[in-house]
């Protein structure tokens, strides 16, 4: 479940809402939604879906470049003298 959501895809995301919306309904004892809450439900969930997916974007990027940083510091500090 985790591993969908870290790729960052918009449908992956809304479908893992919407899944959880709906169990969430259920456990509060309601045996079927209407039109109206799905219709809410899709709405709000494309929205949410955008928005971490946008999140999730952005911290990859920040890893990618600290880990590049890493890597380059890494080769320029490469030849240290070992201590005896």
């Amino acid at each position: 479940m985790e591993k969908i959501a870290k790729k960052g895809k918009k449908k992956e995301i809304r479908t893992l809402l919407v899944d959880r919306l709906h169990e969430a309904i259920k456990t509060l004892g309601v045996s079927k939604s209407g039109k109206k809450v799905e219709k809410i439900l899709d709405k709000t969930s494309k929205k949410l879906a955008a928005r971490v997916a946008n999140q999730l974007k952005k911290e990859n990027k920040k890893m990618r470049k600290a880990g590049s940083k890493v890597k380059k510091d890494k080769k320029v500090n490469g030849h240290q003298p070992v201590a005896a």
